[in-house]
This record gives C-alpha cells, sequence and structure tokens, in this order.
C-alpha cells in the first residue's frame, strides 16, 4: 500500500468529516495476519501458522511457532504475543482476547550446528 499525502495537516482535515467506515475481516484474515506479524520477529521459522476465531469486537488466536535454535523460547514467544496483538488491533480493529502460543519446533540452525 502506497501514500502520496504530503501536508499533514490537509490530510487531516479531510479525513475529519469522512463517516467511519465499516470493515469486515473474517478468521482467515485475522489469522494470516498474526502469521504476517509472527514472521517479522527475529527467530520465528517462516512456517508458523495461526488459527482465529472472532467473537464481535475481540479474537481468540492460536498460534504455532517454530523457532530457531538457540533463539530463547520464551522471549521468542512474549515478543510475537506482544507483536501479534499490537498488529491485530491496528490492522483488524479488533482486540486480541486470548492468544495460545504452541512452539512446534525448534531447529537448529547451521551456525548452531557447529557449536559443541
Amino acid at each position: 500500500m502506497t501514500s502520496t499525502v504530503t501536508d499533514i495537516a490537509s490530510a487531516t482535515a479531510e479525513s475529519a468529516f469522512e463517516p467511519p467506515r465499516l470493515r469486515t475481516v473474517d478468521d482467515v484474515t485475522v489469522a494470516a495476519l498474526a502469521v504476517a506479524a509472527a514472521r517479522e520477529i527475529t527467530g520465528v521459522m517462516a512456517d508458523a501458522m495461526a488459527f482465529a476465531r472472532i467473537r464481535g469486537n475481540s479474537v481468540d488466536l492460536t498460534v504455532q511457532l517454530p523457532i530457531r535454535y538457540p533463539m530463547p523460547v520464551w522471549q521468542v514467544a512474549a515478543v510475537c504475543r506482544r507483536h501479534i496483538t499490537e498488529r491485530v488491533r491496528q490492522r483488524a480493529g479488533l482486540a486480541v482476547r486470548k492468544m495460545d502460543i504452541e512452539v512446534t519446533a525448534l531447529t537448529v540452525t547451521p551456525a548452531a550446528r557447529g557449536r559443541r
């Protein structure tokens, strides 16, 4: 998505007169947002998965994280939890009511394999 707004004052004034738009998102879309957010965190492998269940203005998430070893699992999970919660709030307008994080794999990276 790109933006060509150069004058913040005029953009703010114009948007003040627009009625709020309703957004409709489904479980699959929110799950995709959660996966994209998780993949932005150092230590999370590309094959992360998520499942979402929207309940009114909130969502319950189950996030499956394969994590690179030797990253600290608790730290990666905590950062993911915060980042996913914020991203879902920003992009979908939903509060995360509950998030279960499952660590599905600890993958040894080539650099870690050489250590003994």
